[in-house]
């Protein structure tokens, strides 16, 4: 076996969280295997039986880099009995009674959704606030910084919007450090609203920065005013994107945090995590399920052969189904002209459960969603983005509140 794939007793004990006497037990019981080198103070352990053991009570099927964080905690979003929970309500309760600004209001762990909302203009009554000595210099930055957006914003792909929107919003607001969590909220939404009033300039809206932002992200992705039943019908995929515990791209805005870098450039840190085609463009690859022309056999087959799964199902926190995916189905198939569309889910996803047992995942229900709707299978990324941002600055604002640094691990001693 290649020496990389031996770690020193003092690493494997870092990656498990234990004493060494605890690993040392775990040896004598049987339940790991060590080694010694000629010369080698320590005892050998092989990194991947470590990195199982890590992952002990993790469903079979689950992602194989998984390891468990043993000291971080949220209360943004939970996972009980097969459910999400944002902030203790079900996914399906909260996108089925709450508006969207009552969602995001509930997320972001503010009792008071109106309190999210200010008149228009592209920054918030906190960043109106003038600069002592500089408050000209600064309204002529934020002005110049609004235009720029408006010319700028629908030049870019529009997976690239929000990353570079929130950049140079950070550069003209003069506050863009204040950590005071009722700020950095304000800040974050003010944020995403800019970017989409930017990449949709001729959309109407009431200046509400949430309650606007199914029609807006819906506008500027399709170029005209959307229908009352599509802005319905992406709010809630939108709910159901709005957190998901502490995954890569909210895992990458609380290392920024933890710096006490500004919420923009946290958030520039998760957008940057979901670049990745396994995270936030995950829909993008599930959307080829349902548009090739190929049978549903045929389809699941050459996924396998190309990637080694089928993407858009199974997830390792939901044995049962991903009720993300069961809230978002639902709502689509309320609509008049979905029959097709919602054949072709179902026989891909009867070939994939017979083949391995896997269910669809909210991947699958957002190509869904955005295929009804007739956006590029690129949207995908775009619509998570959008309401990611909302969860990413809920996690953000708790990160503020622990120790900084926290994220700082140690090299291990050999």
């Amino acid at each position: 076996m290649a020496t990389t794939q031996w770690i020193t007793t003092t690493e494997a004990a870092q990656r498990l969280g234990v004493k060494r006497a605890t690993l040392y037990a775990y040896v004598s019981r049987g339940q790991l295997r060590s080694r010694r080198r000629p010369g080698q103070q320590e005892s050998l352990f092989n990194r991947a039986q470590i990195d199982e053991l890590a992952r002990s009570g993790r469903p079979s099927g689950g992602p194989a880099p998984l390891l468990r964080f043993r000291t971080i905690s949220t209360a943004v979003s939970s996972q009980l009995d097969g459910d999400l929970l944002y902030r203790g309500r079900p996914v399906g309760e909260v996108a089925g009674e709450l508006s969207f600004q009552e969602a995001v209001a509930l997320v972001l762990g503010t009792s008071d959704p109106d309190g999210l909302s200010v008149s228009r203009g592209g920054f918030s009554r906190v960043g109106r606030s003038p600069a002592p000595g500089g408050s000209r210099r600064a309204a002529g930055q934020r002005d110049a910084t609004l235009e720029l957006l408006r010319v700028l914003v629908p030049q870019l792909p529009p997976e690239r919007r929000l990353p570079v929107a929130v950049q140079l919003l950070a550069g003209a607001d003069p506050l863009a450090v204040d950590l005071h969590p009722d700020r950095v909220r304000l800040a974050a939404v003010t944020a995403v609203h800019t970017c989409l009033q930017a990449a949709a300039p001729d959309a109407a809206s009431s200046g509400d920065l949430v309650a606007d932002v199914p029609a807006l992200l819906l506008a500027g992705l399709r170029g005209r005013r959307p229908p009352g039943p599509d802005i319905e019908l992406l709010r809630v995929l939108l709910t159901a994107l709005l957190d998901h515990g502490l995954t890569a791209s909210t895992v990458a805005a609380r290392v920024a945090a933890s710096t006490r870098a500004g919420i923009h450039d946290c958030l520039a840190a998760g957008y940057a995590a979901m670049a990745g085609p396994l995270h936030g463009s995950a829909p993008v690859a599930a959307r080829a399920l349902l548009d090739d022309p190929g049978t549903a056999v045929d389809v699941v087959a050459a996924s396998l052969k190309r990637d080694g799964h089928v993407p858009g199902f199974g997830h390792f926190l939901y044995e049962h189904g991903d009720p993300r995916a069961d809230v978002v189905l639902d709502a689509l198939w309320e609509r008049r002209g979905t029959a097709r569309l919602r054949r072709r889910v179902s026989d891909v996803a009867r070939v994939v459960q017979d083949h391995s047992g896997l269910l669809p995942n909210v991947d699958l229900a957002s190509a869904a969603v955005l295929a009804a709707l007739r956006l590029p299978a690129s949207a995908g990324e775009v619509v998570f983005q959008v309401a990611r941002s909302y969860g990413i600055t809920a996690h953000v604002v708790e990160e503020y509140a622990e120790e900084p640094l926290r994220w700082r691990g140690r090299d291990p001693i050999t």
